[in-house]
């Protein structure tokens, strides 16, 4: 347990020997959603996993200058210089960069960062007024629309069709044995409040980043979906010496393990290669 600047306490998974990478998750993601990823990197490095903090009511004001400071207590507290962030966790691993001298080399994965209204930030008001009334299936089917989560059939569907499949993926989850680093769907689904809040203060922002000044290396899978390239391709413009990399046929799980459609065995070797000793 790492204890944060606010006084909250976040969870971390090491594992493996040697310098330090810290790894912040995305949406619907827990720290051990990228577990595979560490052990495929764990003979050279000590891969620390961050488990997010409880992200649906715990927080009030800006999102994104919390779990930067989460971030930079875990970066101070193991050592750690490295950090590679993943969809919304990269945009907090890139505001961490500027945010202080921790970060040294820098990894982002497919951040959502919209641009020109690449992102139907417009129905958010939405998502929110479903999470406050208590119907969690309905924020998470506007969310799929949001984010466009899933295959893209899926996120064509009317809102309740998605909001009804959602409904027996929460009640099948529901009735999941519980076992060591599941984290329960509906609790990932709540904190989707928080991933969409820092997805929306970082709106149109993205020169700012410009200012990132270690060595940056940008992933994106080529099956992604074309408002995550625009970004990364953006990206790619503005973070001084950034270089690109694409996962061909890859798409925005790969990260994870394989059982959550990851393909960690062909994202590794390219962390490898940039975060080498």
């Amino acid at each position: 347990m790492i204890t944060s600047a606010d006084g909250t306490t976040v969870r971390v998974h090491s594992i493996g020997a040697g310098p330090g990478l810290v790894v912040v998750h995305g949406a619907m993601q827990s720290g051990t959603s990228q577990l595979e990823l560490a052990r495929l990197l764990a003979d050279t490095r000590t891969v620390h996993l961050l488990d997010r903090r409880g992200r649906d009511r715990s927080v009030t004001g800006p999102q994104t200058p919390i779990e930067v400071a989460d971030l930079r207590a875990v970066l101070a507290q193991t050592g750690a210089h490295d950090v590679l962030g993943i969809s919304s966790g990269a945009i907090v691993a890139a505001r961490a960069a500027l945010a202080g001298d921790e970060v040294r080399r820098l990894a982002l994965f497919e951040p959502p960062l919209p641009v020109g209204g690449s992102m139907r930030l417009d129905v958010l008001p939405r998502f929110e007024a479903a999470l406050d009334s208590g119907d969690l299936a309905r924020a998470m089917a506007i969310a799929m629309r949001v984010a466009e989560m899933g295959p893209p059939w899926m996120f064509r569907l009317p809102t309740a069709l998605l909001a009804a499949a959602a409904r027996r993926m929460l009640a099948a989850d529901d009735r999941a044995p519980a076992t060591e680093g599941r984290v329960p769907v509906r609790e990932l689904a709540h904190a989707l409040r928080a991933d969409f809040a820092i997805v929306r203060e970082n709106a149109d922002r993205l020169e700012e980043l410009a200012a990132i000044g270690v060595p940056t290396l940008l992933l994106v899978g080529t099956a992604t979906r074309p408002y995550l390239r625009t970004a990364v391709d953006r990206l790619t413009e503005v973070v001084p010496g950034a270089r690109r990399v694409e996962l061909v046929g890859l798409h925005h799980a790969a990260t994870q393990n394989r059982a959550e459609r990851g393909r960690p065995d062909l994202v590794a070797p390219v962390l490898r290669e940039f975060f080498a000793v």
